[in-house]
């Protein structure tokens, strides 16, 4: 079985990835990955919440040459595929910037409805990991949201 890419970054749900974050209970700021108490002089003042699997795309590229190191994908010119790459606004106030997986760059549209899901990530060395990424929602559409 492929392993998860990090601990404590998300939980599988059937296709869709939980996202984990945290929220300061006494400001209500959410964050992405979850701050970790431990390393803020013990406070108890962060709770560990998990973010809506929803959103909408704030905003995109396309990465069309592999980036530099430390980046540990095939890195070759016969074995790097071009992704896209993009922020997605959750209902929690927090952009996650993220994979987007299961469409072409000009299918996509600034404020379209995307939904989690997982994908693979292969190293050059062979190793995978399943990552988290948002994929368009399925029958839905900017207007149709």
């Amino acid at each position: 079985m492929t392993q998860m890419i990090a601990e404590n970054l998300f939980r599988l749900d059937g296709q869709r990835a939980v996202l984990l974050g945290s929220r300061r209970r006494g400001t209500g700021v959410v964050k992405f990955p979850a701050e970790r108490p431990e390393l803020f002089d013990g406070t108890v003042d962060i709770e560990p919440i998990e973010l809506s699997t929803e959103g909408t795309l704030f905003t995109f590229t396309t990465q069309q040459f592999a980036p530099p190191l430390p980046y540990k994908g095939k890195r070759t010119p016969e074995e790097f595929r071009p992704y896209i790459v993009g922020y997605i606004e959750l209902s929690e106030g927090v952009l996650v910037e993220t994979l987007i997986v299961g469409a072409e760059a000009d299918a996509l549209t600034i404020g379209q409805p995307m939904v989690s899901t997982t994908t693979i990530f292969e190293q050059a060395d062979g190793e995978s990991f399943v990552t988290y990424a948002f994929t368009p929602c399925a029958g839905r559409s900017e207007k149709s949201a």
